[in-house]
């Protein structure tokens, strides 16, 4: 991942400042372990290994076509429309993407490698499966560390009100301009509410 996806988070959030020789060696490597340990200051090593998770699958799936801008905490969120995928077992995780159609349609446009026009049956397949691999990589994570989890399949909501207690993050990114959220819960139980 040595395109732009992470380069401008970096930019952005270290604008004017020195890079010590750890952080030096993630940029030029272009590892995304590295790049999270070092540039996203997350709350556990769960949150690390999801991050992780979704940036590489964004970039194997998307290239250079995305840009990470921001990552914050939030108790609470309001999405327009939501696709989202739960996993519990021995944790409770949430993944979830919002944002507009413009920009939804191009994220599953880009991740089904053809030009889709409208919300239909392929924008909605393209985004479940998008969801599916990122989890799936999640879950392998996870079961390697003798955490076992439950997929159960992708759902899609309208004007939902999204809350968290402990708190979750707000990934946003920008595919030709325009901005779609990826939202990441773990080890928290979420609430949604239409």
């Amino acid at each position: 991942m040595k395109g732009k996806m992470f380069n401008s988070y970096i930019a952005q959030n270290r604008a004017g400042t020195t890079f010590n020789d750890h952080e030096l060696k993630a940029i030029q490597s272009g590892d995304v372990d590295s790049l999270v340990r070092e540039f996203c200051d997350m709350k556990s090593e769960r949150y690390v290994l999801q991050l992780q998770c979704l940036l590489k699958s964004i970039g194997a799936y998307m290239g250079d076509v995305v840009e990470l801008n921001n990552i914050s905490l939030h108790n609470e969120y309001k999405g327009t429309f939501l696709g989202c995928q739960v996993m519990d077992g021995d944790t409770d995780v949430f993944l979830g993407i919002a944002g507009d159609d413009d920009a939804l349609l191009k994220v599953a446009s880009k991740f089904a490698m053809e030009d889709l026009q409208q919300f239909n049956m392929d924008a909605y397949d393209a985004l479940c499966e998008m969801i599916n691999v990122i989890n799936g990589a999640y879950a392998t994570q996870l079961s390697e560390a003798d955490v076992e989890v439950d997929l159960h399949p992708p759902v899609f909501y309208t004007n939902t009100l999204i809350e968290a207690e402990k708190g979750f993050y707000v990934v946003t990114f920008t595919i030709d301009g325009k901005e779609f959220q990826m939202l990441m819960v773990a080890d928290n139980k979420v609430r949604l509410i239409a």
